[in-house]
């Protein structure tokens, strides 16, 4: 993250505050869109570790596609994830 975003997020984290985002358009709940984000994350996860096709070696690799799904979602993996 950039300094300017962690200045910014260390003094809004700061402040009492009340933030209200509205979407008119959106046909979902924020609800029913992270648990389909979530289901679709846990599905490819799934599939990813079931893979037998993979060897032993390959176990890395299947650790390390877990872990792109956890960023594509935005959600990062602390910062022990600088191998990828």
């Amino acid at each position: 993250m950039d300094l300017y975003k962690e200045i910014l997020l260390h003094l809004l984290y700061k402040q009492d505050c009340k933030v209200e985002v509205t979407f008119p358009n959106l046909k979902f709940s924020a609800g029913e869109m992270i648990e389909s984000a979530a289901y679709c994350a846990l599905a490819e996860i799934q599939r990813i570790l079931q893979d037998d096709e993979l060897t032993d070696e390959d176990c890395f690799q299947k650790i390390e596609a877990i872990v792109y799904e956890f960023e594509r979602l935005g959600s990062g993996c602390g910062d022990r994830h600088d191998w990828g």
